[in-house]
């Protein structure tokens, strides 16, 4: 009898995954991110995974969670051909005429600051804004390769390639050590990845933060989807956010990057 009860509960758990592995699969890509996007024990973790994951299940879908890097990420989108979701990116005009978002806040986060090197903060707190820090050929800054900045300030990336300014970075981590090593002056970075950043490693903490220059700040972040997506999985996608009570906001509507 013993037996049979537990060839049932097998046949049951067997049935229930075949059930499971039924639903289409959506590919979202993901990468270490922290504190809301970490890679724990060689998988995805962390609020915007497990936020994902109920998104996916209640359109109907089981997430294939894709390995990749924030500037990958990006040009996969731009080139809009694989099918794939992301864990929240900042909307701004220039990536909406590539990506599709999703109308509704996934989370907002935190604005930008200026970190720099102790020697120099001085100099960049008396340049008094960021498109003149971005103009000052003897300060060598260190920014992501996708980042985006503010719209001034990437208008001045994207035109005139300021040579100065290092679009080598992988990661906002990445970005610090680089000012530590002394291989740049400054870097901007979200100011929840530089708390994050010290708590990691205590000599981020000798370096100098900077307010006030005009750095975005706090912003919403929206889940951004291939363009190639097929509009159905988009609408499923949608209904799931409204259902689970995300905010509603009409990307129409949303005010550009200052």
């Amino acid at each position: 009898m013993k037996s049979l009860v537990l060839l049932l509960g097998l046949v049951l758990q067997i049935g229930a995954s075949a059930i499971a592995d039924d639903r289409p699969s959506l590919a979202v890509t993901y990468y270490h991110y922290p504190p809301h996007l970490k890679i724990e024990d060689g998988k995805p973790a962390g609020h915007y995974v497990e936020q994902l994951t109920k998104i996916a299940e209640k359109a109907g879908y089981r997430v294939a969670w894709q390995f990749s890097s924030i500037d990958e990420e990006a040009r996969m989108l731009d080139d809009g051909r694989r099918l794939f979701c992301t864990t929240g990116r900042l909307r701004t005009p220039e990536r909406a005429k590539n990506w599709s978002f999703l109308p509704y806040v996934f989370d907002v986060v935190p604005g930008d600051l200026v970190v720099a090197a102790p020697q120099y903060a001085d100099r960049i707190r008396e340049l008094g804004s960021l498109d003149k820090l971005a103009h000052e050929k003897s300060l060598i800054g260190t920014l992501l390769e996708s980042g985006v900045y503010g719209e001034e300030f990437d208008k001045i990336l994207n035109d005139e390639h300021p040579r100065w300014i290092l679009r080598t970075g992988k990661t906002d981590f990445q970005l610090l050590n680089m000012i530590l090593a002394g291989r740049a002056h400054y870097a901007i970075v979200p100011e929840d990845q530089w708390h994050f950043a010290m708590e990691e490693n205590p000599e981020v903490s000798t370096l100098v933060p900077i307010h006030d220059l005009g750095t975005i700040p706090a912003l919403p972040i929206y889940i951004a989807c291939s363009r190639s997506l097929p509009q159905n999985t988009l609408s499923a996608l949608e209904q799931a956010m409204a259902d689970l009570g995300f905010a509603h906001r009409p990307l129409s509507n949303e005010t550009p990057l200052h």
